[in-house]
């Protein structure tokens, strides 16, 4: 027990820095808390049915570039995909205004079954050596473990497929919708499977080298969508300096959406982390268990 409960704090750890930067990567907005806890919670339950696909379908043994793209890209992405469309993509005004608030909120997502996958990795890793009692040796495989899945993955490829679906949310053209849906799915798979790929061949500093542009890329589609951010043209249309207005909603909506605080600064310190850091400490573990349980059972239901 107590290695299982040394797993998920540590695995929560590696993934608590990104939940922070993301949720604060836009500077005029902070997305309402329930609605990231809920696309939170939806990217740990997504690895129910990746265990369940995976056992039933029992993928033949290929290549590791089969394993990259297929068994890990197409399905793990398959599965966040649908359960974003069940969620996040039926949020509504104000919760969901912009692409940005979709590529946060998917990218939260992608922490949520990344930071499981995490924890299964390290449990599993160490297990066997928890339970001869070498201390030094379970220490020295922790910290490889450890430093293995310090590299941000599921958040940056969904973030970033995120941008593409976001802009895809505010259109109406079907035809259109669909081609940048399909888009952000194959975006998605690439970058997870590359990324499979590169741990497995490339070592550690082609990895962060990959990880370094997948962070730019984010960083630039970050500031051409902020450049185009309703909050930002409800800002310059209040002051005058505009009275062109191209949004959905009208000016007085965006003002008063949640977590917007113009002409004040989004609240922060202990205001902003005491929910995150409280649902982490106590939430988090239950969740975790509960997965885990769950995990196991659909293990041994589909070996019946």
């Amino acid at each position: 027990m107590n290695l299982f409960v040394q797993a998920i704090y540590l695995s929560s750890g590696l993934s608590l820095a990104y939940i922070f930067f993301l949720y604060r990567s836009n500077p005029l907005r902070r997305l309402p808390g329930s609605r990231v806890t809920i696309s939170f919670v939806v990217g740990m339950i997504a690895v129910i049915p990746v265990i369940l696909i995976k056992q039933l379908v029992q993928l033949p043994e290929g290549s590791s570039l089969f394993t990259s793209f297929v068994s890990a890209g197409m399905i793990e992405e398959g599965v966040k995909f649908a359960l974003m469309a069940l969620t996040i993509w039926r949020f509504s005004f104000p919760d969901l205004a912009e692409p940005l608030d979709f590529a946060i909120y998917f990218g939260i997502l992608g922490v949520g079954f990344g930071i499981y996958e995490d924890f299964s990795y390290l449990f599993s890793g160490t297990y066997s050596v928890w339970q001869t009692g070498d201390i030094g040796q379970f220490h020295r495989a922790l910290q490889v473990l450890v430093t293995a899945r310090a590299f941000p993955g599921h958040i940056l490829f969904d973030s970033l497929a995120g941008f593409l679906l976001g802009r895809a949310r505010f259109l109406t053209d079907w035809r259109v919708k669909g081609g940048w849906i399909a888009g952000a799915f194959i975006l998605a798979v690439a970058l997870h499977g590359s990324f499979n790929m590169i741990a497995m061949y490339g070592g550690s500093i082609p990895l962060l080298t990959y990880v370094a542009v997948l962070v730019g890329a984010f960083l630039h589609l970050r500031r051409r969508a902020l450049e185009h951010s309703p909050f930002r043209a409800t800002i310059a249309y209040v002051k005058g300096e505009t009275s062109d207005w191209q949004y959905q909603h009208k000016p007085a909506e965006y003002l008063f959406a949640e977590g917007f605080f113009w002409p004040g600064k989004p609240k922060g310190g202990m205001y902003e982390l005491f929910p995150l850091t409280l649902s982490l400490v106590i939430l988090y573990p239950l969740l975790v268990a509960t997965v885990y349980l769950l995990e196991r059972a659909t293990i041994l239901l589909t070996r019946l």
